[in-house]
C-alpha cells in the first residue's frame, strides 16, 4: 500500500502542477508500427490482427499495465488501408481506454511507397481515487473525488518505405487534453511526436540484421530508443533495445507460419529501481490473413 500511495502522490502532484500523462510504452512496435503511426495500416497488403499485453515494473503495486488490439486490412486493391486501434492503460488510480479508427492511402513508386494516414476516435479518462485506502490524510481539504470523462481526438502520420527499410513521422493524438475538476485546471495529455526509422540488411539467405530507432518528443522532452535485431532463417527475430540509455532489454518473435506470430520482450532499468521490481514484460500474438483479392501473405520486417 505504501508504494501505491507513493505512486498516487506522484501522479496527483503531476496533475496539480500541469504535467500531462504520456502515451503507453511499447517494445514490439518494431514489428507493428500501427501502434504509433496510422500511415502503417495496410502496409503489407493483407489483413492483420495483433494482441499485445504489457506489465511494467512487476512487483510495484499500482504499476502500469497496458493491453491493446490493432486490426487492419488493405483496401482499394492495396492502394489504401483501414483499421482499428483499441487500448486499455492502467496506472495506479488511473484507468484509461481508447478506441480509434485509422485510414491510410498509399502512393507507389516502383518498389517504394509513400503512405499518408489519419485516425480519429475517443479516449475515456477514469480516475478511481476512492480506491485509495490511506491510513492518514493530514490535509482536511484533500477529498479525492472520482473522475470519468470522454474526449475525442485525432491524429496523422506519414511513412516512406520499401520491403527492407522505412522512415515515418506521426502525431497519433494531436489535441492536448485539458480538465477542470472545479478546483484547478490541469493538462491530462500533451501531443506526442514520433520519428521512426529502420532498415533490414540481408547478409545471407538465412541471416538478416535490422537496426532501428524511435525518437519521441513530448513538451520539449526527448526520448530515444535504439534497437538491434537479427532474423534467423526467416523465422526467428532476436533483438536488444536501449531506451534513453537507462533502460535495456531484449525481445524475440517467432514466425510460426505465414499466418501466426508470437513475441515476447522484457526490459530492466539501470537505475536503483531494479532492486524493487522484477522488470517489465510484454507478450504479443499476431494473425495475418489474405481474405480479399490481390492480398498476399508476406514476411513482416517492420
Amino acid at each position: 500500500m505504501k508504494k501505491l500511495v507513493l505512486l498516487f502522490i506522484l501522479f496527483y502532484t503531476g496533475l496539480l502542477t500541469g504535467q500531462a500523462q504520456y502515451d503507453p510504452l511499447y517494445n514490439q512496435y518494431v514489428l507493428n508500427q500501427a501502434l504509433i503511426n496510422p500511415a502503417y495500416v495496410g502496409a503489407y497488403d493483407n489483413a492483420s490482427v495483433t494482441l499485445m499485453s504489457r506489465a511494467q515494473w512487476i512487483g510495484i503495486e499500482g504499476a502500469p499495465t497496458t493491453n491493446s488490439l490493432t486490426a487492419n486490412t488493405s483496401i482499394f486493391n492495396n492502394k489504401g488501408g483501414v483499421g482499428v486501434y483499441v487500448l486499455n492503460d492502467q496506472l495506479g488510480v488511473s484507468n484509461n481506454s481508447e478506441v480509434y479508427t485509422t485510414f491510410s492511402y498509399k502512393i507507389s513508386f516502383g518498389k517504394t511507397r509513400l503512405a499518408f494516414g489519419v485516425q480519429g476516435g475517443v479516449t475515456q479518462y477514469t480516475y478511481n481515487y476512492s480506491d485509495l485506502n490511506m491510513e492518514f490524510v493530514n490535509d482536511p481539504s484533500f477529498e479525492p473525488v472520482d473522475e470519468n470523462f470522454i474526449t475525442p481526438n485525432f491524429g496523422a502520420g506519414v511513412m516512406y518505405y520499401s520491403r527492407y527499410y522505412y522512415i515515418g513521422f506521426s502525431v497519433p493524438r494531436i489535441l492536448n487534453i485539458e480538465a477542470n475538476d472545479g478546483v484547478t485546471e490541469s493538462t491530462r495529455y500533451k501531443k506526442h511526436y514520433y520519428l521512426s526509422a529502420g532498415a533490414v540488411l540481408p547478409l545471407s539467405n538465412g541471416f538478416k540484421i535490422k537496426p532501428s530507432t524511435l525518437v519521441k518528443i513530448v513538451d520539449n522532452q526527448v526520448s530515444v530508443d535504439i534497437n538491434g535485431s537479427v532474423l534467423l532463417a526467416e523465422t526467428l527475430w532476436l533483438g536488444i533495445l536501449f531506451r534513453n540509455f537507462n533502460t535495456f532489454g531484449a525481445l524475440a518473435e517467432l514466425q510460426i507460419s505465414d499466418r501466426l506470430r508470437i513475441g515476447y520482450s522484457m526490459e530492466l532499468p539501470s537505475t536503483k529501481l531494479i532492486t524493487s521490481q522484477w522488470g517489465t514484460h510484454e507478450i504479443m500474438i499476431g494473425f495475418d490473413f489474405a481474405p480479399f483479392n490481390r492480398q498476399v501473405l508476406k514476411r513482416r520486417y517492420f
